[in-house]
């Protein structure tokens, strides 16, 4: 069974004035098993991060450090923060090249769209913090 899901979400320029809305994202699982996260047509792979709430996103078709393209950032509960489209590639990557890795829906039966990350090993998502009534003696002091 092939599961996707639609989301919008915000895609933002570098300096985060310019956003537009990003429909159309899902996951998908390669052949290894490694999960991989598309958003409007490019493919991302899952690169670490240091924000302990986030895992980064880097995409796959950046094939030097010095031609690294954006991340997308998302939430390790599945919810995509904000998808960054632009590419910082040198003037020496080849355009065509590029393109040619673009996303197309899976030709080869390689990926299996998947509906949500599995859970890292270790990783705990908080909950969130329960609502406290207001003490009886604010009333009082207004």
């Amino acid at each position: 069974m092939w599961l996707s899901y639609d989301v919008d979400t915000i895609r933002c320029d570098a300096t985060r004035t310019n956003c537009a809305v990003v429909s159309g994202w899902f996951y998908i699982r390669s052949a290894r098993g490694g999960l991989h996260l598309v958003a409007d047509g490019h493919i991302f792979y899952e690169d670490g991060g240091s924000h302990p709430r986030r895992v980064t996103w880097r995409c796959a078709r950046s094939y030097q450090k010095a031609e690294r393209c954006q991340v997308a950032l998302c939430l390790r509960d599945g919810r995509l923060v904000y998808f960054r489209g632009s590419h910082n590639h040198p003037a020496t990557y080849n355009p065509a090249k590029h393109e040619s890795r673009r996303f197309q829906v899976d030709p080869m039966g390689k990926y299996k769209i998947v509906a949500s990350p599995l859970p890292r090993a270790g990783a705990v998502i908080a909950a969130p913090a329960p609502l406290v009534p207001p003490a009886p003696h604010a009333a009082m002091l207004l």
